[in-house]
Formats: C-alpha cells, structure tokens, sequence
C-alpha cells in the first residue's frame, strides 16, 4: 500500500480539514498529515495518534485569498517555495504527495518535483464560484495540469466546475467525503431533552445551522427567516474562521435588529456536532452560494432529521426533493420560513423525511471513501 503524506495548509477546522481528519483518524498507518500552521485539526489527529507533522510557512502565503489579485499571489508564490523545500525533504520518507486544499497544492507541486514523487490534489471547491479570481483560478488549473497525477473530487459539481475552469478531465476522480455511518446519533426525544437542557433552551420547535460564520454560509437568511415564523427558535453553531470575525458580531447585531435575538442561540465552535444535530427539530443550510459538496446537510442525513437546503451545486444530488428533505432558493428568507413552517404543520412527514435521508446518506461511508483513495493512489503508483 502505497505511503501517503497529505498536506493542507492549515489546521483550523474547515471541512477540508475535518475530510482529512476523517480519512486518516483509522486509516493506513502509512498516511500521514502535513500542516503548514497549527490548530485543532492537528490535535484531533494527535488525539487519535496519528500526531502531523508541522512545516513552516511564511505569513505571505496565508494573505492569499479567493479574491486575490496578482501582487498578493505574487508574494504567496515566493513563499511557497520555502515551504515547498521543507515539504520534499518530508516527501521523500513517502510514495505519494497528496494536497488536500488549493494553497497547498502550489506548495505541494514543488515538493513533489524537487522529491520526484507523483501529486495527488483533493479539490473540496467549485473553482467556477465568482469568489476565485481569474488569475487565482488560471493559476490552480494550471499547476494541476501540469503537476497532478490525479485530481480528486468531491462531487459531480465540483468535477464539472474543473473542467469547465480549464482543468483535464482525465484527471478527474468522484470521491465524496466520507462518514461512520454506522456509530452516527440518531435523532431521538431523549436527545432533544439533552441538548435544550444543555443548553438553555426552552419547549420551542428548534431549527439548527451548522458551519462556519462566513456571509455565503447564510446565517442571515435564517435570522431573516425567523422573523416569519414567531414561535421557532434557532440554534447557529460555528466559528468565525478565516478572517470573518466581524461576520461572527454582525449576526448578533443582525439578530438583535430583527427582534428576533432573544430566540437566535449562538453556541461557537463545537466538537459534538452530531449530537446537537441529532437534537434539532429540523437544520437548515442556507448557503447563498453553490456547495461543492454539502457535508453538512449530510451529516443531517444522518441522524434522521429533516433537512432544509438551498439549491445549488452538489446539494441537488444529496436531496431528493419532498422524499429526503426539502430544497428552496438561495437568499430567500420567506421561501426558507415557509418550508420550516410546513415540516412542523406536518410532524409525521417530516418524520418519514428524516428517516428516508438517512437511509439515502448511507452511502457517503468513509470505509468505501477510504478505499477509493487506497485505489487512487495505487493506480497514481503503478504509474510511476
């Protein structure tokens, strides 16, 4: 089996990095994580002994943004290269290069020619969304070309948005993430009870958002929403990551504007996601954007509650509209306070919908996502 050394820029929880976490945390003793700054995603691998190793990397290259023009790529290039050298002396002790996120991928290119090993890139995003530059998107098209073996993707959408940006499409590999499907919470009365307990809330119908606190996650929609549906309260967990924390204080200005604060529960990053999950009355995903993937309306799925999700990018392909949960436009609070309203006018067919989900979302198991990659990159090694 081939030894792996994945690399992704940083360790803050995204759900790049939680794939990762995901893959590695009981995968092949000969895949390893690589990080180029530390954070709770490299302690969860240490948690579960499998501790990353840790490369230095200039500031320059975390300034890189979506959006970003030439000059501030210009600079996160140079930097990349130092990177790039501490990378391939790791590299060498392995068989493969793995980038899991776009900033890695330019450093992970250099390492894998400067230690003649094949590179293997997971791409967790749409590269057609208008938040990439056109010289960022060039950019990531071209080193995969150029560089990769392999491009790994999360979806059909996500796929089709690489190749529509320019990428190879005999590059492209569908792998979704991945899931302990069968020791996930199930929903229940008895882990309503605990997390309003838990948590303070009171009897009322709870409706959770889960991710992290950026504008197209769309927590502003539901805090929108809320204000059409008066008995309805609203759990939003997650963090300000990746420079939003001015978004993490205009939802709660947001909320308090709409009157609707006293009902709008922001509870942070949290580690017992499913569990709170598997709490909620319903969750909702609001993104105003396409979705690459949607882990977590998935992992929703899971648990046997209804989902509520915004059209778009893979989301169609995860929900079976009106037989596995309901979809409904992006940035449309009246059309999301109407399908909220409708699942709880009607308790058994949202029930019947939480359990079709599950049932549907047992599909995305992380054993077959890891044998999927265990295959990917023994074809990547054979060709060598």
């Amino acid at each position: 089996m081939s030894r792996v050394l994945f690399l992704s820029h940083t360790a803050e929880p995204g759900g790049a990095e939680l794939f990762l976490v995901d893959v590695l945390r009981g995968g092949p003793e000969g895949w390893r994580a690589a990080f180029l700054s530390d954070g709770p995603a490299g302690a969860m691998l240490a948690d579960a002994g499998r501790p990353p190793i840790v490369l230095p990397a200039d500031p320059a290259l975390f300034a890189i943004r979506r959006g970003s023009g030439p000059l501030p790529i210009m600079r996160g290039a140079a930097a990349a290269i130092g990177a790039a050298k501490a990378l391939a002396t790791q590299a060498r002790a392995h068989d493969i290069l793995c980038a899991n996120s776009q900033k890695s991928l330019f450093v992970a290119a250099g390492a894998a020619i400067a230690a003649r090993r094949p590179l293997v890139w997971i791409l967790h995003d749409l590269l057609t969304d208008p938040a990439f530059s056109a010289i960022n998107r060039r950019a990531a098209v071209a080193v995969a070309n150029r560089a990769a073996a392999a491009v790994a993707v999360n979806s059909d959408a996500t796929g089709s948005a690489f190749v529509a940006a320019g990428g190879r499409a005999e590059l492209v590999h569908i792998i979704p993430n991945g899931f302990d499907v069968a020791n996930w919470p199930r929903a229940s009365e008895a882990a309503a009870k605990h997390v309003r307990d838990s948590l303070g809330l009171d009897e009322r119908p709870v409706v959770g958002l889960f991710g992290r606190l950026t504008p197209w996650k769309g927590q502003h929609v539901l805090i929108d929403a809320l204000t059409q549906i008066p008995n309805v309260q609203a759990l939003i967990v997650g963090g300000a990551l990746f420079g939003h924390e001015d978004w993490a204080q205009h939802l709660q200005r947001h909320a308090d504007e709409r009157g609707v604060a006293d009902r709008t529960h922001f509870v942070g990053l949290r580690d017992d996601v499913p569990a709170l999950m598997a709490g909620c009355d319903m969750v909702v995903h609001a993104s105003t954007a396409p979705e690459p993937f949607g882990r977590v309306v998935v992992e929703a799925m899971l648990t046997g509650r209804p989902v509520i999700a915004t059209r778009g990018g893979a989301i169609p392909s995860l929900i079976d509209h009106e037989r596995t949960g309901l979809l409904v436009p992006p940035a449309d609070p009246v059309a999301l306070a109407t399908a909220i309203q409708r699942l709880l006018d009607a308790p058994a067919q949202a029930a019947r919908m939480g359990e079709a989900a599950r049932a549907s979302a047992a599909r995305f198991d992380l054993t077959e996502t890891r044998q999927s990659l265990v295959q990917l990159f023994d074809k990547v090694g054979r060709k060598r």
